[in-house]
């Protein structure tokens, strides 16, 4: 134990940060339950697969034109806006994730596109989404919103 900390003193704090990420990753791919795991996960994430596995949570997918789903964690009894928070954290870590810098405006997306799920639009942000049948596993979509005609 001694030569643990001695060696951690000669090191700087960047050095032990690296070790400390490279040991993780060791770990982590190295595990088969923990092998799908991102290398630099956080608290909330790990929080949020625990409450999957203990009932307490939902996954829903995001389908995009021409892009993965996004795999979103949400509690059981969550509204429309609570949704629709938990995807843009979920995007924003995912663009830090493979490096993009982009500044989305969620306004707009909000604005501009609906969230369907099996052609129904969850439009009432005070909602439950188990009121429009989202339960685990299920895809929803976006969808562009129709223009309001003139008159």
């Amino acid at each position: 134990m001694d030569q643990i900390a001695e060696v951690a003193n000669t090191l700087s704090h960047d050095d032990l940060l690296e070790v400390s990420k490279s040991s993780l990753q060791t770990i982590l791919s190295s595990d088969s339950l923990l092998s799908d795991l991102p290398p630099d996960i956080i608290l909330e994430e790990i929080q949020s697969l625990l409450a999957v596995e203990h009932g307490q949570s939902i996954t829903i997918y995001i389908s995009r034109e021409n892009e993965h789903p996004l795999k979103v964690i949400v509690p059981q009894n969550t509204t429309v806006r609570d949704l629709k928070k938990a995807i843009s954290r979920h995007f924003q870590l995912h663009q830090n994730r493979i490096g993009n810098k982009v500044k989305i405006s969620w306004k707009y997306i909000w604005k501009t596109y609906n969230i369907n799920f099996d052609s129904l639009i969850l439009d009432d942000d005070n909602s439950c989404i188990a009121n429009y049948g989202v339960t685990n596993k299920v895809t929803l979509a976006f969808k562009k919103k129709r223009k309001k005609p003139k008159l």
